[in-house]
């Protein structure tokens, strides 16, 4: 039998992925933002919103419900044959069917920006073709982020060579779509050492309906406030202000990764607990999880906020200092998805809770939707930033509401709202460095590592006092190497 990879190694894997994932937008927003323009960055951040919809139709929910079946099945090679080639086969029918209709769209219903649009049908080719969700039900990360870091970093490259003007807006487009692509095509070289050929049945093909369907109708809600704020600013407002919003969505999101990145490990490592009758250290390693992701989150988030005013004008360039408000603003999202990404992916989807996922993104599109129409038009950009505040805290409540009837988190979270008091006093120690006068790129510097000092050196002090039960369990596995499993 195949050993599986450890966690801590494919924590780590994840994190190094997502750190790289982190440092390479440092790199090409700033660029891009000077070379495109607030105009064409929107143009792009309006269209992708377009094939982001055929995308989430195409996928469908088989993602989270390829990596729940693959790591539920576990070394049965049968079983897993059958499994994945049901699940591909109902995933490949999905982006088919989603292809012809974004032809459809191309042809008869795209006014404006077609040459972008119909360059980005490649993105749902790449879908076509993905295979992810076996390789992380497999837990075998180092082939994904090793084929991921090298695609990623060629796509760097290219842009900084070939993209040089607002009109170069169709080679940007490129690059990212076949970067998708070309990631998905290199993971088939690697398939057959986990998966051999299988004559799988039209039923077993359908069976994969329902349970995708359940994953998909929240997806589908959460849309209305991932994509559907950047498809309204395009309709409602204009592109500067979609522009302005990608922006500062891409300043706070380009570490979203470092937070969704534990949850995608600790997906099928959760599902394999629980498949295997192992509750109670499901239940442990979600508190544990918990609590360490909520550390970063809020470092992250206070982190971005302290240091706005300084470094949006330097990362952006003249002309974006409607970013810095904004992203403020906005910085708060990643506390919250620190709590609903681990309830969500390390809960309430490896118990197969999927009503009280669905109930949760379907309340918090609703209101997104409200708050959007309202202040969208009078607002813009702000308004879609509200908008987006409201229904993830709606969401991320009603979630840890349905979660509180099976396990008791009074405790965690006690522990967790005690990093908020960090988060401030971080924030309040950067803005009194930022009155130093030194240039402006010392003073970010500086600025940084004195928040990292602050919030490390209080969160351990505090740890060390109160013996932190939780986080003490995490090292000592961290230091010992064990497996959970």
């Amino acid at each position: 039998m195949k050993q599986r990879n450890n966690l801590k190694k494919n924590v780590a894997l994840q994190i190094i992925y997502e750190i790289l994932g982190t440092c390479i937008p440092l790199i090409t927003s700033p660029y891009l933002s000077r070379v495109l323009g607030a105009e064409q960055v929107g143009v792009f951040s309006y269209t992708s919103s377009i094939v982001a919809y055929f995308l989430l139709f195409s996928k469908l929910g088989t993602i989270s419900h390829g990596i729940r079946s693959i790591a539920s099945v576990g070394d049965d090679q049968d079983k897993r044959n059958e499994e994945f080639w049901g699940i591909y086969g109902f995933q490949s029918i999905t982006t088919c069917f989603c292809i012809i209709l974004y032809a459809v769209y191309l042809f008869f219903i795209c006014a404006e920006n077609q040459k972008i649009a119909a360059i980005q049908i490649i993105e749902l080719f790449a879908n076509l073709i993905c295979v992810n969700w076996l390789f992380a039900g497999l837990e075998r990360f180092n082939l994904t982020v090793k084929v991921s870091i090298i695609i990623r970093l060629l796509s760097v490259a290219c842009i900084l060579l070939f993209v040089k003007k607002p009109a170069d807006l169709w080679i940007y487009a490129f690059i990212m779509v076949i970067s998708a692509f070309l990631t998905q095509l290199l993971l088939w070289f690697s398939i057959k050492k986990e998966i051999t050929a299988f004559k799988v049945s039209l039923k077993k093909i359908v069976s994969n309906l329902k349970p995708s369907l359940m994953l998909f109708i929240p997806l589908l809600a959460m849309s209305v406030y991932h994509i559907m704020d950047k498809t309204m600013l395009g309709a409602m407002s204009n592109y500067y202000q979609s522009g302005y919003y990608y922006n500062a969505d891409k300043i706070v999101n380009i570490s979203v990764g470092v937070i969704s990145g534990v949850s995608t490990v600790m997906l099928p490592r959760m599902s394999s607990l629980i498949g295997n009758g192992k509750a109670n250290e499901a239940d442990l390693l979600f508190k544990v999880s918990l609590e360490g992701t909520v550390v970063a989150g809020v470092a992250i988030a206070f982190g971005i906020a302290a240091i706005a005013k300084e470094f949006i004008p330097v990362f952006f360039g003249a002309g974006y200092e409607e970013c810095i408000p904004l992203t403020i603003a906005l910085s708060p999202v990643l506390i919250i998805k620190s709590f609903s990404f681990t309830s969500r992916y390390q809960y309430l989807i490896p118990h197969k809770n999927e009503k009280a996922f669905i109930c949760s993104v379907i309340a918090g599109a609703a209101v997104n939707l409200i708050v959007n129409i309202l202040l969208i038009p009078q607002y813009g950009a702000m308004g879609a930033v509200i908008g987006t505040i409201v229904a993830e805290l709606t969401a991320c409540v009603w979630q840890y509401i349905a979660i509180s009837r099976y396990i008791n988190l009074k405790k965690t979270l006690t522990r967790t709202a005690l990093y908020f008091i960090v988060g401030l006093l971080m924030f309040a120690g950067v803005r009194v460095v930022s009155r130093i006068n030194v240039i402006i790129y010392g003073k970010i510097i500086v600025e940084i590592i004195a928040g990292a000092v602050i919030y490390m050196c209080i969160c351990l002090a505090y740890w060390k006092t109160t013996g932190n039960p939780i986080l003490n369990v995490l090292i000592k596995n961290i230091k010992e190497r064990k497996k959970i499993l």
